[in-house]
């Protein structure tokens, strides 16, 4: 019998946590952060037993990036020689760890690897030893990558900043329960990878617009096999064009239901034949900067479509019609497609929520980046979408209030001054919203349960968030309105309701 089943089995003298069922603590285990677990399974056998699986089961490599020579030249040979040190503890880590012969049962737990290399600092202001440069990437990476095959049961592989060359393909390839791939920054040598397709459920392909950086189109039907792929990731700057032109030309993805893609003005009409070829496609994600496109032909049926995330003008071609229940909009748009992007922020809203209730079903969850508040967006919201149940809503301010002189030769001037368009000013957005809801001047949906209210990042730092005492007022006075109404974030702050009873809780953005 094992010091686990001897622990466990000696009921009488435990005390009443060591006597509930490994199961029962492994599912509290999982409300624990990773180092909190480090802490519990040094507790007992018990614990060390039960919480293990979760310790090991993601396991993260971070090696060096080529050094970088210092601005003082006496520190040169300190900074050259602290990359080589930390390869060298970073792979006697990982041998000891799939060279003890005991530890053979944790290799198996080990569902999740994440090898990444820490990004260079490079500058054309030095010149510095290129053969250190190029000897030491390629064994940062020599280093690790054999160990992958060692864990059988690694179903998700994350790579950032990796040079992939045919040795790390054949050892990819190897791996049998892999489903999900994320290559992050990564190169692409010509002509190193396999011709055999992987057999992945999930892959995401991201990168900054730093290069260079090119893929081959037979590496995209390498990774991307059609009969398998169920979600895709496509936001890497440099690669996605090529992708999508190979995409394009491939069979079609029957089973892919998830596409979170960046798009250019040269990949758009790419998109769309690869979009036609996404039949059970159910969350299409536009990726916030993408161009400003929109289809040259009618769309494809998408009958399994019910999120949308992107550009309101797209918007018009993709919701109506089709049974899309969540939507969210990212009003500051791209003008202009080149080094130097210009920025707009959509200011058609009423339209766009006519087009977004024109859904084949009722929309439940609507969320809005650079949402400027006015009344007629807000009446607009209330009346053509009565169904709503969650609203999110990142909040950006108007032009500051008026003077009293402007706002009698402004009242002069027009005969039909419209308030109801006007913008909150930039003091007081947060708030005024608020007043605005609980005095009954803007409406809300009347189903509505979750009531989400951010500042999106534009340059609003000066925006005022409301103290704690006011929001207190705010929230009953608006749960007065809205019977259904359950939850309230207010930028920091997160208001929940049990029963009459309102709670607030402090919202720990680092974590979440």
């Amino acid at each position: 019998m094992s010091n686990f089943d001897t622990e466990h089995s000696n009921l009488e003298n435990n005390p009443p946590i060591l006597k509930l069922p490994p199961e029962v603590l492994d599912h509290c285990w999982g409300y624990l952060r990773r180092q909190d677990l480090f802490q519990v399974s040094r507790v007992s056998r018990l614990f060390w037993y039960t919480s293990r699986s979760r310790i090991f089961q993601s396991l993260t490599v971070t090696l060096p990036s080529p050094a970088m020579p210092p601005l003082n030249p006496n520190l040169l040979r300190r900074s050259t020689n602290k990359a080589p040190k930390m390869l060298e503890r970073a792979a006697t880590r990982i041998t000891s760890f799939y060279s003890d012969p005991s530890a053979g049962e944790l290799w198996d737990m080990v569902q999740d690897w994440t090898v990444a290399t820490a990004p260079a600092i490079r500058s054309n202001m030095f010149c510095f030893a290129r053969s250190q440069e190029k000897n030491l990437a390629p064994k940062s990476v020599d280093a690790v990558f054999p160990f992958l095959s060692c864990s059988r049961n690694i179903r998700s592989l994350e790579l950032v900043r990796v040079d992939l060359g045919r040795q790390q393909w054949i050892i990819i390839e190897s791996l049998p329960a892999l489903e999900t791939l994320r290559l992050i920054s990564c190169l692409f040598p010509p002509s190193s990878h396999l011709e055999r397709p992987l057999k992945l459920k999930e892959l995401a392909i991201a990168g900054d617009s730093f290069g260079p950086r090119s893929i081959e189109e037979p590496l995209v039907s390498t990774l991307c096999n059609p009969a398998y792929l169920e979600k895709l990731t496509l936001i890497d700057f440099l690669v996605t064009h090529t992708i999508l032109a190979a995409l394009s030309s491939m069979a079609p993805f029957p089973h892919l239901t998830y596409l979170s893609i960046f798009v250019t003005s040269p990949s758009g009409d790419h998109f769309f034949r690869f979009l036609a070829a996404t039949p059970a496609l159910a969350t299409l994600r536009i990726f916030p900067w993408s161009a400003n496109i929109t289809p040259p032909h009618p769309l494809p049926a998408l009958s399994s479509l019910r999120s949308y995330d992107g550009y309101p003008n797209l918007l018009s071609y993709i919701v109506p019609g089709r049974p899309v229940d969540c939507v969210c909009l990212v009003l500051m748009m791209v003008t202009t497609d080149g080094d130097q992007p210009d920025y707009a922020i959509h200011t058609e809203l009423v339209s766009t929520v006519r087009d977004i209730s024109r859904s084949a079903v009722p929309v439940k969850k609507l969320a809005i980046e650079y949402f400027l508040p006015t009344l007629d967006n807000l009446a607009a919201i209330a009346k053509h979408l009565p169904d709503l149940h969650r609203l999110d809503l990142g909040l950006i301010s108007g032009p500051p209030p008026l003077t009293p002189e402007e706002i009698i030769a402004l009242s002069e001037s027009s005969s039909e001054f419209d308030y109801a368009g006007d913008p909150l000013d930039t003091v007081d957005t947060m708030q005024g919203l608020l007043s605005w809801l609980a005095e009954g001047r803007a409406p809300l949906p009347p189903k509505l349960a979750t009531l989400r209210l951010s500042h999106s990042s534009t340059g609003n730092e000066d925006m005022q968030c409301v103290d704690s005492i006011k929001q207190r007022e705010l929230v009953h006075c608006l749960h007065s309105r809205y019977p259904r109404l359950r939850e309230v974030e207010i930028g920091g702050c997160r208001w929940w309701r049990e029963g009459v009873h309102w709670s607030r809780e402090i919202l720990d953005f680092e974590e979440t």
